[in-house]
């Protein structure tokens, strides 16, 4: 008989949200145990139909004034509640901020703690896989004590590990949480050090934590002919949301200063930003004869793909001022394109001779001066950067490889729980 294994997901099915980076590990979950998904997608339509051997649940949250009351009481009440307390008060640095960002993720967590109990979600020994450290996370978190033989465990990335991605720069109930999940994965190196410098515990390393990434489907690769010496525009692309921490205008400024290169820019991703941004665009890049720009908005991933099987791309380029192990950069070195990133997060590892690594607040001027240099290697050093970044991507970004690893460790902590 199959172990029960619950995953935690913040959209999927009911959006599209994790599924283009889960979808491999859902393959192989299925085959090993009784898959059930837990979403906490606020929308009510489920978008997308799951493999049919996956049961799905669906916990809406609300947040009226009975339910936030309810809340600011069992907050103080509880042991999570009164630990979080402690450690504010102690820090004297926004108490009131740091109290509400608290006792909002203890309401989050409590409802669907809630909403697991009156559906006898995880009665018996199920293993729980959260995908992000989150409230979500924290809810089965909160009754370790009532449930001794349930295993939890957790994925870690970006919005949910770095206190600088939390609106007042602290992530709530880190030093409850860390204590109670069984492990915790982080996608890249750079994760952990930044959680070992914050709450984690060195002697935890390889054991409690581990550092596994997740990585990208092979989407085929073949070397097409670049088109060494051509007289065709360099073509640069871009893939992310544009909101003020991608700084996508820093690569417009960048463009600006570039007059001696014909160059091609397509940014694929829409946001909060995207109308003035496009128009900053338009404001500094419309009347250049030597550089052409698309900035189609949101494309659905498989037609990004589609694009990289069809044309021939010089570089990845990525101004972001913070990141994880970016899953954009991950798909352009799986089709060989070379990349030039600012050094943030966990890119530093990423460019070991596929690309340029510019600082983590570069100017403009360091934007055009990266894209040509890239221009005016030689033939053969081109070649091999493109070979590069294919060959790093089949060593470290390999869905398929790494899905398989982490589902044979999550195999490993089923087999050591009591059945029942």
């Amino acid at each position: 008989m199959k172990k029960k294994l619950i995953i935690l997901l913040d959209e999927y099915p009911f959006g599209v949200g994790e599924y283009p980076f889960i979808r491999t590990e859902l393959e192989k979950l299925v085959e090993r145990f009784e898959v059930c998904i837990l979403s906490v997608s606020s929308s009510i339509e489920q978008k997308m139909i799951p493999d049919q051997r996956i049961s799905v649940y669906h916990c809406v949250r609300t947040f009226g004034i009975r339910e936030k009351l309810e809340t600011v009481v069992k907050f103080f009440f509880s042991v999570c509640g009164r630990e979080e307390t402690r450690r504010i008060i102690k820090a004297k640095k926004d108490i009131f901020a740091h109290f509400y960002d608290s006792v909002s993720y203890f309401g989050m967590a409590d409802q669907l703690r809630k909403y697991v109990k009156k559906n006898h979600i995880a009665d018996g020994n199920a293993l729980i896989y959260s995908y992000w450290f989150n409230p979500s996370c924290l809810a089965f978190l909160m009754d370790r004590k009532s449930y001794p033989d349930r295993k939890v465990i957790s994925r870690i990335h970006g919005y949910d590990l770095y206190n600088e991605r939390n609106l007042h720069n602290r992530q709530p109930f880190r030093e409850y949480m860390d204590e109670a999940i069984d492990q915790l994965f982080f996608v890249a190196d750079a994760g952990l050090e930044y959680y070992l410098a914050h709450w984690g515990k060195a002697e935890e390393v390889g054991k409690k934590y581990i550092v596994a990434p997740i990585g990208t489907e092979d989407k085929g690769y073949a070397r097409k002919e670049m088109l060494y010496g051509r007289r065709a525009a360099f073509h640069i692309v871009s893939c992310s949301h544009v909101i003020p921490l991608k700084r996508v205008p820093l690569i417009i400024e960048g463009l600006a200063r570039i007059t001696d290169i014909e160059v091609r820019w397509t940014h694929f991703g829409t946001g909060s930003h995207y109308e003035e941004t496009v128009k900053y665009a338009e404001e500094l890049l419309g009347d250049r004869k030597n550089i052409s720009y698309e900035m189609p908005g949101f494309v659905p991933v498989e037609e990004i793909m589609q694009f990289y099987v069809e044309n021939c791309i010089d570089c990845f380029l990525t101004t972001s001022s913070t990141e994880g192990c970016p899953v954009s950069v991950q798909e352009a070195m799986s089709f060989g394109i070379p990349v030039i990133a600012t050094a943030v997060g966990g890119i530093p590892g990423m460019i070991d001779g596929n690309g340029i690594l510019l600082s983590q607040n570069p100017q403009p001027q360091d934007i055009s001066d990266a894209i040509k240099q890239l221009y005016g290697m030689s033939d053969k050093e081109k070649e091999e950067m493109h070979g590069r970044a294919r060959e790093l991507w089949e060593k470290k970004y390999n869905a398929a490889v790494n899905s398989e690893e982490f589902v044979r460790v999550l195999g490993e902590i089923g087999q050591g729980m009591p059945s029942g």
